[in-house]
């Protein structure tokens, strides 16, 4: 049977290989609460296991 990766590996090993972009991702989530001042998803897009 095949393993499947989560959207959380996924999105982990492509910012581990393109971290020139992680000041854009974290600038697009911080304008998103700001809009929508939803902390509960700010903290599920910045949590780290």
């Amino acid at each position: 049977m095949r393993k499947y990766r989560t959207f959380d590996q996924v999105e982990e090993e492509y910012y581990r290989e393109h971290s020139e972009e992680i000041d854009s991702f974290l600038t697009v989530t911080f304008e998103e609460y700001a809009k929508n001042n939803d902390t509960g998803a700010i903290l599920v897009r910045i949590a780290y296991d």
